[in-house]
């Protein structure tokens, strides 16, 4: 994917120019032994989606409570599968399943998953629990519509517990480079915009045919002091995150741990129209918690931002801002929204806002720099995301379109190669950096090394055309010219927006 290309991808993710949810309506291994089933031949609907999580989706009882879901059995032993989190530390836990039985597990036997936010529970029982088909297939060729099973976090007795079942859009891997945070740990590659609770850590993602493809983790989110409450609150400031049940399987085989899996590996068919529609039933936002709290408020316009209910989502924001006039969180979300508004001005006035408040938060200046960067200010652009490495040298998509304004806009072509190399350092099968590097040595006259970074691209992506292309155009030394532009002035660049007493340098 070319700069131009990966830009337009950027902002359309970042500020929601095409719209998410409408599509709603146009969607219209040897160690282990693996049981594999013929695909149901139509998607289901919403209610009978939610049905059959029921079934598997159970309490990891603890002192914060989480959720799992039923992937094995082997007579009168079930395996639960959970995030690693959920019971990183020794305590006493338990599972509760769907009819309020409640079994007690030994943490001994608890199987951690090397590398990767997963864990796998055992417990025992002489019941029939349905054991949930899991999916293997390429997830991320289009946007899909996914759903998130789980139990909020409660003090309650369980059978006064209520199960959330919350519906949403899977991100594919081209999206992801927009906002993702830390893609190379602990196993996170799926992303989506479900909107998720504190309860719901280990709960299964399931696809349109009940087929978990993936294990919940997170929200992006920061958690936030309050001095008047003097208590932390968490403030989601982004969307969801798991783990592809792939990694799982890949893992089990590894490891040879001998799980019977029911397993299937065929995408499901699209929506129809009457499926489509079933979702809505689903898609509701929280009522706000505290009216008289900023994160509340901050939550609830993050809520309404997903489901791309902008102009309702500008008010909690501003309301949030109302109460507590430097909670950067809410200056932040206001900024996203007024991008997708095609409000610009007024939404890089919002970032600025928010990274005058926080200077650290790095989302802060990425996100104005995409937005620089859309608006063809690459000046501002460079800046910004320079400020993003300062803060956070391990984002690998910002060092990608370092080098690309670097290479593009400046014509740096040794720093934006030292850039891309960042770049592939922290996500070595990213393409795109490795395109981006071989065009820079082209534009040196390195033609050798030009070729030997678009065969690694090719290795990555052996079939897609964009990828070939670039590497015939440099076979045949045929890459247009760059437009002749102005080379930026780099002192005038270095001046803006530093912050004082620290010594600018645009190129590092």
């Amino acid at each position: 994917m070319n700069f131009n290309n990966f830009l337009w991808v950027l902002i359309n993710f970042l500020f929601s120019i095409k719209p998410l949810l409408i599509s709603l309506l146009l969607l219209i291994i040897p160690a282990q032994e693996i049981v594999f089933k013929q695909p149901a031949a139509i998607a289901l609907m919403a209610n009978q989606i939610n049905k059959i999580s029921t079934e598997f989706t159970v309490v990891i009882d603890a002192i914060n409570p989480a959720s799992g879901v039923i992937i094995s059995r082997k007579k009168d032993t079930y395996y639960v599968l959970t995030a690693n989190h959920v019971v990183e530390t020794q305590d006493e836990y338990a599972i509760f399943t769907k009819d309020g039985e409640r079994y007690e597990i030994d943490y001994q036997r608890i199987i951690k998953l090397p590398g990767v936010d997963l864990a796998i529970l055992e417990f025992q029982s002489n019941k029939n629990y349905q054991v949930a088909t899991l999916a293997d297939y390429n997830y991320q060729a289009e946007f899909r519509h996914v759903f998130v099973s789980g139990w909020p976090e409660s003090r309650l007795p369980f059978a006064e517990r209520e199960r959330l079942f919350s519906p949403g859009l899977l991100i594919n891997q081209d999206y992801e480079l927009a906002f993702i945070k830390d893609s190379i740990s602990h196993g996170y590659d799926l992303f989506y915009n479900n909107i998720t609770e504190l309860g719901l850590s280990g709960g299964p993602v399931l696809d349109t045919q009940g087929r978990v493809i993936g294990i919940h983790g997170a929200s992006e989110g920061a958690k936030i002091y309050n001095e008047e409450s003097n208590s932390v609150e968490r403030v989601s400031i982004g969307f969801s995150y798991g783990i592809p049940i792939n990694t799982v399987l890949k893992l089990a085989d590894r490891l040879n741990m001998g799980l019977n899996f029911q397993l299937e590996n065929s995408p499901p068919p699209q929506l129809t129209e009457k499926e489509a529609i079933s979702i809505l039933t689903y898609l509701k936002v929280p009522e706000t918690g505290d009216i008289s709290s900023a994160a509340a408020w901050a939550n609830h316009g993050n809520h309404l931002y997903r489901l791309e209910r902008f102009e309702e989502a500008l008010v909690a924001f501003e309301r949030s801002i109302k109460i507590q006039e430097n909670f950067y969180p809410a200056w932040y979300g206001k900024a996203n929204v007024l991008s997708a508004l095609g409000r610009y001005d007024a939404a890089i006035d919002s970032y600025k806002k928010t990274v005058k408040i926080k200077p650290n938060f790095y989302l802060g200046w990425r996100d104005q720099g995409a937005l620089f960067a859309y608006l063809d200010k690459p000046y501002e652009a460079l800046i910004s995301f320079n400020q993003v490495i300062r803060y956070n040298a391990n984002d690998f998509a910002v060092w990608y379109l370092r080098g690309n304004i670097l290479t593009k806009n400046f014509q740096e072509y040794e720093e934006a190669i030292a850039a891309y190399n960042k770049a592939i350092q922290l996500k070595s099968d990213f393409a795109d950096a490795w395109i981006g590097k071989g065009e820079a040595f082209y534009r040196l006259g390195n033609y050798e090394k030009a070729r030997e970074a678009a065969k690694e691209a090719v290795k990555l992506k052996p079939n897609d055309p964009e990828v070939l292309s670039f590497l015939n155009a440099l076979e045949e030394h045929s890459l247009p010219p760059f437009p002749v532009e102005s080379i930026p002035n780099k002192r005038e660049v270095e001046r803006i927006n530093y912050p004082p007493r620290k010594q600018p340098n645009l190129l590092w």
